[in-house]
């Protein structure tokens, strides 16, 4: 799978669509990581040290912001995650979403600048922090930028981890073919429970995109699973669609 990083950058920019994740804390990407040592506020684009007056009042200089892209991508990228993580960014002048929409925009740039200049080790590792990022523009560049790489298990692992919290039926859409990817490979780990997770408790909208789209996923194996879950299921569209999966699965499988 292929999926362009700037488009995603683009669809942050143009959309403005609030894509955020329901599930987790707020410095749950930097928790992953040791931290890194702090940086003193004289040298640090993005004002790590605490906010005065004069600060708060006051958006990040834009030269401030341009020195992000003088930066090595993966200094860059430490830089705005742990920003964010510690809400110290201060980006913006704007309020609300603005400031996250443009950590957004950022990290989606040095992501594409990662995948042109970064090291596999580094992209792989990034890929795995970011498909944890509480947005759904980062976890999807995050995954495009994984299914170009070589697979592991630990990345798919990373995957299952993040996609079993998601309420995003479109991060899901975005997921299904590097899922299968990596299932030829047989790193199939961790996906009946996450599918099963999504299915049976998770938002309705994910629910009922894993429903209809469990097909491909299903096997000897697991078909039993799934067709108790349809069976425990409320009576109504989500139970229709996993039935109409299972069905399909069946005919397939006795070649009609």
């Amino acid at each position: 799978m292929k999926l362009p990083l700037a488009l995603a950058a683009a669809a942050a920019l143009t959309a403005g669509i609030v894509w955020t994740q329901r599930e987790g804390p707020a410095n749950a990407v930097a928790a992953a990581r040791p931290a890194a040592p702090a940086l003193p506020a004289s040298a640090s684009p993005l004002a790590w040290a605490e906010p005065t007056a004069s600060t708060v009042a006051t958006a990040v200089e834009p030269a401030a912001v341009a020195s992000l892209t003088t930066a090595a991508p993966a200094q860059a990228l430490r830089t705005l995650t742990q920003c964010y993580a510690t809400h110290s960014c201060r980006l913006t002048r704007g309020e609300g979403m603005d400031e996250h929409f443009e950590v957004v925009r950022l990290l989606l740039g040095q992501l594409d600048r990662l995948a042109a200049q970064g090291s596999p080790a580094e992209q792989a590792s990034w890929a795995r922090e970011l498909l944890a990022f509480p947005d759904g523009h980062v976890q999807a560049a995050a995954l495009a930028l994984a299914a170009r790489l070589p697979p592991s298990a630990e990345t798919a692992g990373a995957a299952v981890a993040a996609l079993s919290k998601t309420y995003d039926a479109v991060l899901l859409a975005k997921a299904y073919p590097v899922l299968r990817q990596w299932q030829q490979l047989g790193m199939t780990s961790g996906y009946d429970d996450m599918f099963i997770g999504l299915v049976h408790t998770g938002g309705w909208q994910a629910a009922q995109s894993v429903a209809e789209n469990i097909g491909p996923f299903l096997n000897a194996g697991n078909v039993g699973r799934f067709e108790q879950v349809a069976r425990q299921l409320q009576p109504g569209v989500r139970q229709q669609a996993l039935l109409r999966s299972l069905r399909d699965y069946d005919l397939q499988r006795r070649g009609g």
